[in-house]
């Protein structure tokens, strides 16, 4: 009995580490350059736009915030495939992004700065015929 119960125990945290991934975690919007389908290159950073993502799993929510005020959220199922994620759109405040499916190209990149690691979060993608480009950084646990 205490064999399959250690066996249980086993699968449980094997099948918990898979389902655990690189962009778990809290992530705060550092900046973005966004080029439209006219060509036109619009680019934005944290000292105007507040936006923070959380990964768990296979799920991400992401709200914002501009000049104080809530410009909304979106949230549903995070998909990976290599070094490719997906975000596939299953509620928000959005209508234009409801049951879209959004996939980015994603890196990290660590860093010492002021003496403690950090963990940036690329990506590059398209939205709605928008070519993105963003980081980010983890939020520390």
């Amino acid at each position: 009995m205490n064999l399959i119960k250690g066996l249980c125990l086993t699968l449980a945290l094997f099948v918990s580490n898979a389902i655990a991934h690189q962009y778990e975690g809290d992530w705060q919007f550092i900046k973005g350059e966004y080029k439209t389908p006219s060509g036109e290159i619009l680019k934005a950073d944290n000292a105007t736009l507040v936006a923070i993502k959380t990964v768990k799993g296979d799920k991400f929510a992401l709200n914002n915030m501009q000049q104080g005020e809530f410009l909304g959220y979106l949230a549903g199922k995070f998909t990976l495939d290599g070094d490719k994620y997906s975000e596939h759109i299953e509620q928000g405040t959005s209508n234009e992004h409801q049951g879209k499916v959004f996939t980015f190209k994603g890196w990290l990149e660590t860093k010492q700065e002021h003496g403690q690691e950090v963990i940036y979060w690329h990506h590059k993608g398209m939205v709605n015929g928008t070519e993105e480009t963003e980081v980010w950084r983890k939020l520390a646990r």
